[in-house]
């Protein structure tokens, strides 16, 4: 009588753990083909970057191969076959790659002691292996930190802003503080050490300095223009602005200095930026954010910052290079900008 209620609770025990690991859906690797069908800007070979990410799963447990041929798929385990798969005929039909996916992973998850309970690891880990076959710009990253550093200088009148990226809600914390001080005389907007953000943070931190002009324009999947124009009214009534850049100015920072500059709204003052016109859509997967190229913005102008970047009008580099900056003494930029500010106002 114990040997079979040990067998009945052993088999209750496996009926369990198989229905869990069926359960799970893998349904953020089913958004991430939606979003790439959908939404996502640059050719792709959803059949190598299926296959590519399947083989990571010997990362997972030593004992698991996935191989495939021209017109199949083979997995096995401890060098025995545990499933076989047909692929998909249509190379580029999002649906089928993901269907296959979904199928070798709950196979996988079913059959591993090692997999069991971890199907959500898993597929974090399929979904970045997934972005790192993208283009350089798409990826799995933790949460960005940002700081807003923000000062008032009262021997000079001057506001200073210095952002490390373009998150939601800066421009209604700038908005704030320029409005705090309405007597001043100008801001220095320091974008050196900022590396991009959202888009559409960009944009309106963008529109609080320009009035009723193009910002800039954009082109995504089906290759429309689109373009933004800010709304009447300038926060700062046309006072100077400065702002400052540098290698690591990118993305988002280059829209924001690319569109003052471009408007005769800001002085540019430093070297020359990083050089990336890429608008990167987020997503949020737990604890991380998946990003993923969904267009391209262009400067007022029609200008593409890809790899060339902004030169500043005024370089501050070794020599008065606008490619070199001169890491040693990094409140040159500063003190031009004030001395630019206080020439320029009123």
């Amino acid at each position: 009588m114990k040997m079979k209620k040990t067998a009945f609770f052993l088999l209750l025990f496996f009926l369990l753990n198989a229905v869990n690991a069926s359960a799970y859906e893998f349904t953020k690797i089913n958004r991430l083909f939606s979003v790439l069908e959908n939404d996502y800007v640059n050719e792709t070979n959803l059949k190598n970057i299926a296959l590519t990410s399947l083989k990571t799963l010997s990362d997972f447990d030593e004992n698991l191969r996935f191989y495939n041929n021209d017109s199949q798929a083979f997995l096995y385990e401890n060098n025995n076959l545990i499933g076989i798969f047909e692929l998909p005929r249509e190379n580029q039909n999002p649906v089928l790659w993901q269907e296959l996916l979904t199928s070798v992973l709950t196979t996988s998850a079913q059959r591993s002691d090692k997999l069991g309970g971890r199907e959500s690891e898993l597929e974090t880990r399929i979904l970045k292996t997934m972005a790192d076959n993208l283009d350089i710009y798409s990826r799995i990253d933790e949460l960005p930190s940002a700081e807003l550093d923000i000062r008032y200088d009262k021997r000079n009148n001057i506001l200073y802003v210095r952002p490390t990226a373009f998150f939601e809600g800066i421009s209604q914390k700038i908005q704030t503080v320029v409005t705090a001080f309405p007597h001043n005389s100008g801001l220095i907007f320091d974008l050196r050490e900022c590396r991009g953000g959202s888009f559409n943070e960009a944009l309106r931190t963008a529109d609080l300095f320009l009035d009723s002009t193009i910002i800039a324009y954009s082109q995504g999947k089906d290759n429309q223009k689109r373009y933004y124009t800010a709304t009447p009214g300038d926060i700062l009534k046309g006072k100077p602005i400065a702002v400052l850049t540098g290698r690591t100015t990118a993305s988002a920072a280059e829209l924001v200095a690319a569109a003052l500059s471009e408007q005769s709204r800001a002085t540019l003052i430093g070297t020359r930026t990083y050089g990336k016109n890429s608008i990167q859509s987020t997503y949020r997967i737990k604890d991380r954010i998946l990003f993923l190229t969904s267009g391209h913005f262009y400067t007022p102008s029609g200008k593409s910052l890809e790899k060339d970047g902004l030169t500043p009008q005024i370089c501050t580099g070794i020599n008065n290079s606008c490619i070199s900056p001169d890491s040693t003494n990094s409140a040159k930029d500063i003190q031009i900008a004030i001395n630019l500010i206080k020439k320029n106002f009123g």
